[in-house]
């Protein structure tokens, strides 16, 4: 298996410490740079199977200073999955609930989540930012970690 960081700037532009990215690389993650995941398709089972992604370049500076990206025309291509994670930002994009109608949300529009990590919508799992609010990457990560843990429960023979 391997892990894959789809970004949409360069690793430069990247908001993370630069300790963090090498101890990624070194773990062996996969950096995808100039990448913009426009949207995610499922299988007949409802199982996630790609990435719809926009090839991007750098185009002048945004408001904080790093250079905008903006997308190569003509340049949009597949890349196969089987499990995104999507980590954008440290508040829920207002977006969500109204793109994901099955999707329960709080009033401030962070995703409403069991005491497993499931969300409303069958499959689905959620923690960090979204569920919580502005929080610590550990925070983060323990969701993460609840989350894969019933994920594991989910898709093991045993729950069959």
């Amino acid at each position: 298996e391997e892990v894959i960081i789809l970004y949409r700037r360069t690793q430069d532009e990247m908001p993370a410490r630069k300790e963090e990215i090498a101890r990624a690389v070194e773990e062996g993650i996969i950096f995808k740079i100039l990448t913009l995941p426009l949207k995610y398709t499922a299988d007949e089972q409802g199982w996630v199977c790609s990435a719809h992604c926009q090839q991007m370049k750098l185009g002048e500076p945004d408001a904080s200073g790093r250079r905008r990206p903006v997308p190569v025309e003509g340049e949009i291509y597949d890349i196969s999955v089987d499990t995104v994670v999507v980590a954008i930002g440290n508040s829920p994009n207002p977006l969500i609930p109204h793109r994901t109608p099955d999707l329960k949300t709080e009033k401030w529009g962070g995703v409403i989540i069991t005491e497993d990590g499931a969300t409303s919508i069958p499959g689905v799992y959620a923690g960090g930012d979204i569920v919580r609010g502005a929080a610590t990457v550990i925070s983060a990560m323990g969701d993460g970690k609840l989350a894969a843990k019933s994920i594991h429960k989910l898709l093991s023979p045993a729950a069959q």
